[in-house]
């Protein structure tokens, strides 16, 4: 028996009806297999709900309809890297968010160190992940953009607006792929979640020559700003920013907190996946119980606004969001080196 669970409301008002794609490619040259989601505007919301599997058996559905058919006019490219232990699906109300706002998202898993690999004991090691990760985005990006592989016939990338993003050790492969010696000029725009930083080079980080967005969670626990976001952002350039949200942890942008809210909804729940995402239930704002809604739309608001400024979508408008949201209680913004509150800019 299949158990589906509706998520609720998405974060925001939709701008635009979505759906998902979901695929297998291929790698030949290291002949090696990713699963990647990709939402993307759709001409309507009609047709079957995406269903998202968490486990075989049990899944849920949130705002993405199944493979509908895309919006012709050409869309900004988001490439999205899981945390450690993570998917690519790990991400749902982020991700169909930023679809719904006028983005292609994509999302690739990284073998070697998903959620699967790490319970049956096939997570590689720092190093092979880390030179793994980066060519997973590579062969990603080339692929997205090259073909229709991975985004549905019709879709259309505007291929002079392409951002990468990620969370935890996600962060540090976007940020590791923009500071390489070998940076792909196609990518505009770089942003990191609760970014694993510490074993980036401080010189890798001020290579970085694109807009750079770093959202931290003050009470994160896993990667704590003192020994990776103070580091890493002190080696920033003039087009970094820096956002701290004084009540978010490790998980203030991902799925944990649909998941709490989730599982007692699952009749029969393996004792053993309840006590896994209970245990993490004061990741998302530093404290278990409190809503996680408002956490994770803030981050929606953060890198929706901060990308439509840097990409030009919407730029004056996202420019006045971002501003009034890190004017709130408790959000706080710092700037790159050498840059003047008068001179924020793209």
């Amino acid at each position: 028996m299949t158990t589906i669970v509706p998520a609720g409301p998405p974060l925001e008002e939709p701008l635009f009806a979505i759906a998902r794609r979901s695929v297998l490619i291929h790698d030949s040259e290291r002949d090696r297999w990713l699963g990647v989601d990709c939402w993307y505007p759709a001409l309507d919301d009609s047709g079957a709900a995406s269903v998202y599997e968490l486990l075989p058996g049990l899944g849920f559905t949130a705002n993405a309809r199944h493979e509908t058919a895309a919006e012709t006019r050409s869309f900004p490219l988001v490439v999205w890297s899981h945390g450690r232990t993570g998917t690519r699906s790990a991400y749902v109300m982020l991700c169909e968010g930023l679809a719904a706002r006028g983005y292609i998202v994509v999302s690739s898993d990284h073998p070697g160190d998903t959620l699967g690999d790490w319970l049956l004991g096939a997570a590689v090691d720092d190093a092979t992940n880390e030179a793994q990760r980066q060519a997973d985005l590579r062969f990603v990006l080339d692929t997205a953009t090259q073909s229709h592989a991975i985004i549905p016939a019709g879709a259309r990338i505007d291929h002079t607006r392409i951002a990468v993003a990620g969370h935890s050790y996600g962060a540090h492969t976007v940020l590791s792929l923009c500071g390489d010696e070998n940076f792909d000029s196609r990518i505009k725009a770089v942003a990191g979640m609760q970014s694993l930083t510490r074993s980036i080079r401080r010189s890798a980080i001020a290579r970085i020559s694109v807009p750079l967005l770093m959202v931290v969670g003050m009470q994160d626990a896993t990667t704590p700003p003192e020994l990776d976001a103070d580091r890493a952002f002190s080696a920033a350039g003039p087009l970094a920013r820096r956002v701290d949200i004084e009540a978010a942890g490790h998980q203030a942008c991902s799925d944990v907190g649909l998941y709490l809210e989730l599982a007692p909804q699952v009749p029969e729940l393996p004792d053993f996946i309840g006590d896994f995402v209970r245990s993490m239930a004061d990741n998302i704002t530093g404290t278990a119980g409190d809503p996680w809604r408002p956490t994770v739309g803030l981050h929606l608001e953060l890198l929706g606004n901060w990308l439509g400024e840097v990409l030009g979508v919407e730029s004056t408008q996202a420019r006045v969001e971002f501003a009034r949201l890190v004017e709130r209680p408790g959000v706080s913004l710092r700037l790159g080196r050498g840059m003047a509150p008068d001179t924020v800019q793209s």
